[in-house]
């Protein structure tokens, strides 16, 4: 149990242990390597659950970040969104985050371990969701495998539509990297990229500019918010408190966000297959019947050395 949900917890031979919540979105709730806690709660599963407050390792779908209106044209379909449960909004009153997924939306279809690893595997059948299609009326079904092993923690997603309408993707995975306050310090380590001009709103004008690799050393109450297109080096590394986590983009993740708030101890990296908005503005790839989407990310862990967490400190 992990806040009074139900969790499965895979484990590898090293010490890397990774907590799902099957009801609350899939969400990786906690991420320990030798029972230290690398991921950022923030509110909680309950906070999550009830009012899409992302923490953790958290899937964002059917679009991530936000959307620039209440209605989007996407695959030639044209959506009115209407006020729902399922649907939250940021600070301008955007829908924010893709659509709530109820508690038994997601089914557990495998798990086990091995000698050094274990996996689970659980779907979503979007397609049998009513209130779902009424606001992503595309019927697909995703898949997610989820595989500790050695000190790395690797979440594979298909997305196959299961009628004869394209669907869009646009979906991410948030993950909130732990940093402790007060001190707080982080250092986040950034590929050379394209980043992605937004408005005020976080909403992209269409411009993009080169950056070079970077490595940005933040202290507590310093701020970054950047989305950016990735180039051949697809790793973002964070490394605070004599730890590092490097979040990988495997395939089918061609753009990536880093964020840190005034507000927040933590780090925010994520994995993108589309940029924010995507969905009102037709750009993005599509998953159809027999050709499906696939995507795929790596959590790597690791503890610092003595000199190394000195050298960082």
């Amino acid at each position: 149990m992990h806040d009074d949900y139900e969790v499965v917890t895979l484990r590898s031979a090293d010490g890397l242990e990774a907590s799902f919540a099957p009801r609350v979105g899939m969400a990786c709730c906690s991420l320990r390597l030798g029972g230290t806690e690398l991921l950022g709660a923030r509110h909680g599963l309950a906070a999550y659950a009830s009012c899409g407050i992302t923490m953790g390792l958290s899937l964002m779908h059917p679009w991530t970040n936000r959307l620039s209106a209440w209605r989007y044209t996407a695959s030639g379909t044209t959506v009115r969104l209407p006020v729902s449960p399922l649907l939250h909004t940021d600070r301008w009153g955007l829908p924010l985050n893709g659509v709530q997924s109820s508690g038994h939306a997601w089914r557990v279809e495998d798990s086990g371990a091995g000698a050094r690893s274990a996996w689970l595997e659980a779907t979503l059948p979007f397609d049998r969701d009513r209130r779902q299609l009424a606001l992503f009326p595309f019927p697909h079904r995703l898949h997610l495998r989820a595989e500790v092993s050695g000190r790395t923690l690797s979440i594979a997603t298909e997305i196959e539509a299961t009628g004869d309408v394209p669907v869009p993707v646009c979906f991410g995975y948030r993950v909130y990297v732990r940093r402790e306050l007060p001190r707080a310090h982080a250092e986040i380590a950034l590929p050379a990229r394209r980043r992605v001009v937004t408005d005020r709103r976080l909403i992209p004008t269409g411009a993009t500019e080169p950056r070079a690799a970077q490595t940005c050393r933040l202290d507590a109450g310093d701020e970054l918010q950047e989305v950016f297109e990735l180039g051949p080096e697809r790793r973002l590394t964070v490394v605070a408190d004599a730890r590092q986590l490097t979040l990988e983009s495997l395939a089918g993740f061609p753009l990536a966000q880093v964020r840190t708030l005034k507000a927040e101890p933590h780090v925010m990296l994520e994995a993108m297959t589309a940029e924010p908005d995507a969905l009102s503005r037709d750009r993005f790839p599509v998953a159809t019947a027999g050709r499906p989407y696939r995507a795929a990310l790596r959590l790597a862990a690791g503890n610092l050395a003595p000199e190394q967490a000195r050298c960082a400190a």
